[in-house]
């Protein structure tokens, strides 16, 4: 199955040059890394460029710019120039993928050294027939290179990583408190992307997969992916193995930006309207009719 490696860049520059050492790295190669520069400035563009041009040369890389906003933002700012915007970034690479002929989708943020396993590991737990969507290790410095789920006293008692690699989340819970779902190191394959994709259009008349209800202020995009996918039957697993993680490059986390206090309200009124949403037009059998091998 042709595999895409997406990467949001947005104000990352300085990282590019241990990033595409490490992709270049891997144990396996995805067909095509999508390096999308979320509203670069010009040097940043040319510099990005300038270094997949020199030195990739196992993969083939699309430096793609993207300028434009979604039509629809649930949290704009102010300043558009403040709005985050990686969900609408994801999205237009998948369309980019998808009609690229890609069938499997991998994600990593502009900050994240992947280890040399990540695309073959991801790959084989979306290569089994069934919509699945794989979530990785995000390893910290501070953690010791664990990931906090591993560590967390509330969290690590569920095992995430250690019940077995493609570990099965059967928690609803842990997905409703966006726990699961880390689109710094997370996959979903063809059949996952057409289910999340027809229920975006049933519930909201838009065709994408990371909701627009979370367009113009970090946070809650991804949790809220995790929780359609648990109502769209994907399966949601956990790519354990040793060396399929991401190394996250620490920076600071400013509270007014990170706290989960500034997100968790609007991703808990947006988990509420959609079951609002699906009480009124509920899902029946002939949801999955069309998709499933599609």
């Amino acid at each position: 199955m042709k595999t895409a490696l997406i990467i949001p860049v947005h104000n990352q520059a300085k990282h590019w040059s241990r990033m595409i050492k490490a992709i270049e790295e891997l144990s396996e190669y995805p067909e095509t890394v999508y390096v999308m520069l979320d509203r670069p400035t010009k040097t940043d563009y040319k510099y990005i460029s300038g270094i997949c041009s020199r030195q990739g040369k196992n993969c083939t890389y699309k430096v793609i710019e993207s300028h434009d906003k979604p039509k629809y933002m649930g949290r704009p700012q102010a300043n558009d120039d403040d709005n985050f915007l990686a969900g609408h970034v994801r999205n237009k690479s998948i369309e980019m993928a998808t009609n690229e002929g890609h069938e499997i989708f991998i994600f990593i943020d502009g900050d994240c050294i992947p280890e040399t396993d990540l695309v073959k590991d991801h790959k084989k737990l979306n290569s089994l027939g069934i919509p699945n969507l794989s979530v990785g290790r995000r390893r910290d410095e501070k953690h010791n290179w664990k990931d906090q789920r591993e560590i967390d006293n509330v969290v690590k008692g569920a095992k995430l990583f250690s019940s077995g690699n493609g570990y099965v989340v059967q928690s609803v819970q842990l997905l409703i408190t966006s726990t699961i779902v880390w689109t710094c190191n997370v996959s979903i394959n063809i059949d996952a992307i057409n289910l999340v994709k027809k229920l975006n259009r049933i519930y909201y008349e838009r065709d994408e997969v990371f909701n627009s209800e979370f367009s113009g202020t970090w946070g809650g995009e991804d949790g809220f992916l995790g929780f359609q996918c648990y109502v769209a039957r994907v399966f949601i697993t956990m790519c354990a193995t040793d060396k399929s993680g991401i190394r996250h490059i620490d920076h600071p986390r400013p509270p007014s930006k990170y706290d989960d206090v500034n997100w968790d309200t609007h991703y808990r009124n947006c988990l509420d309207d959609f079951d609002s949403r699906q009480s009124i037009t509920p899902i029946t059998s002939d949801f999955y009719a069309d998709l499933i091998g599609s």
